[in-house]
């Protein structure tokens, strides 16, 4: 199932792409190119709703909506969802501005420590609002201004939404950015904002529509009263807190299963895992408690297996074996040698022609969770190594200081604008430049690409 969800997202992501590009390509005018542009970058923000980074939004409008209350009509939760897609198509249409008139490295700051620190502390700040601990709302000054111009929508609630659009779109980013600097490349090696602007902005269109439909129907089918209301509320703030353990621990700040133990333990407690049944209860009750039992002792081997250094939270537990080998003790390993100058590097290309091997560049960073998440996982894989070492000549770049020329002459030399980057050369020496990507992989999925690259 998981090799399934790997290569249904390759394949709308290679096919964005590939619409994205040949939008750019052979243009006979301006005007047509910016069209052709816009139309692609809007099929592939289509396509980019099928991949698993943009699933987070839908719970946090569907959020929105519930919590609007019974009297949510169909013409108002398409209103707050169009507010909400504006708010994600201005900040990447800023994105995209900012990336073509300046070329800067939008990746540094979506895995900025304290950027992603900030975005995971407002989903749980959203998640507590709906479980009813306090409401978010502007403060009623502003309020008061605001309804002057949305006097359908309570509370102000319509600037808002716009709001957290614009921060939904930071979030989403801090996922996918890899995807979005692919995309973003074409700006940056033209330098100009406007590409990237509209790039960016038709693009967040097309992430949208699925949200608009998604609004305009929860508006139209969601009853108009009833308790069930309050559970729907409570299961989004669920969903909220697990999206927002889910983007911290890209960080690696803390064990990954520790926070999932946490979570799992807690949300069983609140499903009466810990209560007793009482006489005449519902099937369902029994339902909920049994599900309760069940992540309670998942929960619980979540945290053991935090204790062991386990990442895997489908097999927290360490393969014991009658030595005390549960914890890697090599896990600072890293199977590619450093260069620091574009002559070392020369020297590498030089010795994988000398021994017909296959060349592999990684470019990273010291400040990158997801290389962090890397070094951590996937080359520690076995098989990986045995991969590299057998068919590869694999070298690494350290471009975290920006100031350090030499890293900067490589990187610039590759045209990679953000970590973690792969670069790969044949037996020839020659560049695959389809074979290039950015992101995390993991080990069975990378060490599919190595082989399929080798053979």
């Amino acid at each position: 199932m998981q090799h399934r969800k790997v290569l249904l997202s390759s394949f709308f992501l290679l096919l964005s792409t590939t619409l994205l590009f040949s939008a750019t390509q052979g243009a006979p005018s301006a005007e047509q190119g910016i069209l052709s542009l816009a139309l692609g970058s809007f099929a592939a923000g289509l396509l980019l709703t099928f991949t698993p980074c943009v699933l987070p939004m839908v719970p946090i409008l569907s959020s929105i909506i519930v919590g609007q209350g019974k009297d949510i009509s169909k013409i108002k939760a398409f209103y707050l969802s169009l507010a909400y897609v504006l708010g994600t198509a201005l900040t990447y249409t800023i994105m995209g501005a900012i990336a073509g008139a300046t070329g800067e490295h939008l990746q540094a700051y979506f895995q900025n420590v304290w950027a992603i620190g900030i975005i995971s502390l407002i989903f749980v700040a959203m998640a507590l609002s709906m479980f009813g601990l306090y409401q978010i709302q502007l403060p009623s000054f502003i309020q008061s201004r605001l309804n002057a111009s949305s006097q359908d929508i309570k509370g102000g609630s319509a600037p808002m939404v716009f709001l957290l659009g614009m921060i939904s779109a930071l979030i989403l980013g801090a996922c996918v950015s890899p995807i979005l600097i692919s995309f973003l490349g074409i700006a940056i090696s033209k330098a100009d904002p406007v590409l990237g602007a509209v790039t960016m902005f038709f693009m967040a269109l097309g992430m949208g529509v699925p949200l608009l439909l998604l609004g305009l129907g929860a508006g139209h089918l969601l009853p108009k009263a009833g308790e069930w209301m309050d559970m729907v509320k409570y299961t989004f703030g669920v969903l909220l807190l697990a999206t927002a353990i889910y983007i911290f621990n890209e960080l690696d700040i803390v064990p990954p299963l520790l926070l999932w133990g946490i979570f799992f333990i807690v949300l069983s407690i609140y499903l009466g895992a810990l209560k007793s049944l009482p006489e005449n209860v519902s099937s369902w009750y029994t339902l909920l408690k049994g599900l309760g039992v069940v992540l309670l002792v998942w929960g619980t081997l979540l945290l053991i297996g935090a204790a062991y250094g386990q990442r895997d939270i489908l097999k927290p537990l360490p393969k014991f074996s009658g030595q005390n080998t549960a914890v890697i003790s090599e896990g600072n390993y890293v199977p590619f040698s450093l260069v620091n100058t574009m002559n070392e590097l020369e020297l590498k290309k030089e010795l994988a022609l000398k021994e017909g091997k296959f060349l592999v560049i990684y470019f990273y960073k010291d400040t990158c969770p997801v290389c962090k998440k890397l070094k951590a996982t996937t080359f520690q894989d076995e098989k990986v190594r045995a991969e590299l070492k057998k068919d590869y000549i694999a070298v690494r770049v350290n471009i975290t200081d920006s100031a350090d020329k030499e890293s900067q002459v490589i990187q610039k030399r590759y045209n990679v604008f953000g970590s973690p980057a792969f670069v790969f050369f044949d037996k020839s020496g020659k560049e695959l430049h389809d074979s290039m990507f950015y992101g995390y992989e993991e080990p069975e999925e990378f060490y599919d690409t190595l082989d399929l690259i080798a053979n």
